[in-house]
């Protein structure tokens, strides 16, 4: 996956996808994630060779896993940021791979480390908190950006299938990811969250990323929308979500040549079918 490839072969692809660790562990037969909801991929995705945080800063254990607020000590007074991201290419050549379980391509694993490198220029690589759809091609592009950005790996990380499907309804999303960012934040005593990124699909994420920005926002894959609460007074994220004045400061981009499709799912990969699909 140098940069300028252009095919998206995905030959290998299926079986790169299992060694890097992202097993998909829900069914879209069963319901959606509860919100706030983990997998136990989340550490799978954590920086390596972390140390323990004291309790003193910020630690918290829970179980085996130990959560880390890692920004705790962040000022109050700075704003608050959403990262909208919609994730990298995915292959669609086999016909028979459920719309939920399509790996990335070489060239959107390259895609996805670039946007991450473009995220890190501009400041906005390093959330507290990170909410990523469950299907393997948006974990896959965390995976990716951990790779390439290593504490990004530290923000706090759930795994929600309840991403996936919201995405392909119609005007929903917005306010799915308002109930949820707001309600997890209070939910786990998240009060030190100031930057949230939230990983997912199109249509729902082009739709509320325009919802929030007030002015349409296009997002092809690897991209992100990057929004800024301009506001007054909001002193937690419900607050902030209630005035709805969010500034989008731009559109980060990955910088490569768009792939060439060589294929399609049944459903044209862009919930054009009989039942829409996030794309």
């Amino acid at each position: 996956g140098a940069p300028g490839l252009v095919s998206t072969r995905c030959t290998s692809e299926m079986a790169q996808a299992s060694t890097i660790g992202f097993r998909l562990e829900r069914s879209l037969s069963r319901a959606p994630a509860r919100v706030g909801s983990r997998d136990t991929s989340s550490a799978r995705l954590r920086a390596p060779a972390r140390r323990p945080v004291p309790r003193s800063l910020g630690g918290e254990k829970r179980g085996n896993a130990v959560r880390i607020s890692a920004s705790a000590g962040a000022s109050e007074s700075s704003p608050f940021r959403m990262i909208v991201l919609r994730h990298s290419d995915s292959c669609t050549q086999d016909a028979d791979l459920r719309d939920h379980d399509r790996p990335l391509t070489s060239w959107g694993r390259t895609a996805a480390a670039k946007l991450c490198s473009e995220l890190v220029a501009k400041g906005w690589a390093e959330p507290d908190l990170v909410l990523c759809s469950a299907s393997t091609r948006s974990r896959e592009t965390l995976g990716e950006m951990v790779r390439t950005h290593a504490p990004l790996g530290k923000a706090e990380t759930h795994f929600m299938g309840s991403l996936y499907a919201f995405a392909a309804m119609d005007g929903l999303t917005a306010d799915h990811l308002r109930e949820t960012v707001a309600g997890l934040v209070e939910r786990d005593g998240l009060g030190h969250v100031r930057t949230v990124m939230v990983i997912g699909h199109n249509k729902g994420w082009e739709e509320a990323a325009t919802d929030f920005a007030g002015q349409t926002v296009k997002l092809r894959v690897a991209n992100a929308a990057l929004l800024e609460f301009a506001g007054e007074g909001a002193g937690t994220w419900a607050e902030a979500f209630d005035q709805n004045a969010w500034r989008l400061t731009g559109v980060a981009k990955h910088g490569l040549r768009e792939p060439e499709k060589e294929c399609e799912t049944e459903f044209g990969g862009d919930g054009d079918g009989p039942m829409p699909m996030p794309a």
